[in-house]
């Protein structure tokens, strides 16, 4: 039997199909304008490798910033928190996890879990964006430079560069401020990273993770600049699952094939 679970960004949307419980397809694609029509191509991708249609998938659950869209236009049957699904889809793949640090497109949000993976408590950035890939893709556009470019480039630096602003708007015009003075790429990059990290870090702080049990998911923790910078803070390597970006759909598919005629995340085991 089939289930799906959708995870719809305002960058990323990601799909994950379960055959008999394991992963059988998946597919991450940029959020169009419609989240309708981007949840549509989404889980096609991720049913082409089984050669199946939505049709055949038992139950589809979403998450994100689109999971009102996907319910409305019949897409999904139920919707869940993404802190719930982001749990469930971790200790689903690292059972021994006690953490998840999810830095995502439009949040960042830090879980403790107990012993049998469910939610003991999180905590998530405030309203600014200056902790997610919204603004790391502004600082891109800003200086030229590809998202999967700024990582590596990052690891160059050499001297440190301060960004210390938490709104967007007054980032960019440190960054701007820096371009001017002529400012190596990779140092007002690796100040940016850090900014990143420094907020993250605080929402680790808060919740008192252990970086040597709690894994970091979402599309930022495939940027190795964000990450070493948050390890120096933390003192720890810090482990990342093989498909950081799906791990949430991960969990939303979880939802969906342990109570696929629900309709809300108290039928999957709590409101987090």
């Amino acid at each position: 039997m089939l289930h799906a679970g959708l995870d719809m960004g305002s960058l990323w949307t990601k799909a994950v199909v379960l055959a008999d419980g394991e992963i059988a397809g998946w597919h991450v694609m940029p959020s169009g304008e419609s989240s309708r029509d981007t949840a549509t191509a989404a889980l096609a991708a991720a049913l082409a490798p089984l050669k199946a249609v939505l049709g055949d998938v038992a139950s589809v659950a979403a998450t994100g910033a689109g999971k009102g869209e996907a319910t409305q236009a019949g897409q999904a049957n139920r919707e869940a928190t993404e802190v719930l699904c982001a749990a469930r889809g971790l200790s689903h793949l690292h059972p021994e996890a006690r953490g998840v640090i999810e830095i995502g497109g439009e949040s960042t949000r830090v879980v403790r879990l107990d012993d049998q993976g469910g939610v003991l408590e999180f905590a998530k950035n405030d309203k600014c964006a200056s902790g997610t890939g919204i603004f790391l893709d502004a600082m891109g556009k800003l200086m030229g430079v590809e998202l999967g470019e700024m990582g590596p480039l990052s690891l160059t630096s050499t001297e440190d560069v301060q960004i210390t602003s938490t709104c967007v708007v007054f980032a960019e015009s440190e960054v701007v401020s820096q371009v001017h003075r002529q400012t190596p790429k990779q140092d007002i990059l690796r100040g940016i990273h850090r900014s990143i990290a420094v907020r993250v870090h605080g929402l680790v702080n808060r919740l008192q993770l252990d970086g040597r049990t709690a894994m970091v998911i979402g599309g930022l923790a495939l940027n190795s600049g964000i990450l070493r910078c948050l390890e120096e803070l933390m003192y720890t390597p810090l482990a990342v699952p093989d498909q950081p970006q799906i791990v949430t759909a991960l969990g939303a598919a979880l939802i969906a094939s342990e109570n696929p005629r629900g309709s809300s995340d108290a039928a999957a085991g709590g409101n987090a």
